[in-house]
């Protein structure tokens, strides 16, 4: 399958599926279409991207210590 994509450099061109995921990892891709409109590499979550690192808040599911 093809998918839309918009290059950081601001031009436009179809990739492979199978190849998205790595232009993404190179950091050369600022949006792409899915079937449900576009996404904003960054902002969106996209598939096989986690953001684990990232989070700032409490840890909530580390288990009760008893007292």
């Amino acid at each position: 399958m093809m998918i839309a994509v918009r290059f950081k450099d601001g031009t436009y061109d179809r990739v492979k599926d199978s190849y998205l995921d790595r232009l993404i990892g190179a950091n050369k891709v600022e949006i792409f279409w899915r079937s449900s409109g576009p996404v904003l590499v960054g902002r969106d979550p996209v598939r096989g991207r986690s953001n684990a690192c990232c989070y700032r808040g409490v840890e909530r599911r580390a288990g009760r210590q008893s007292q």
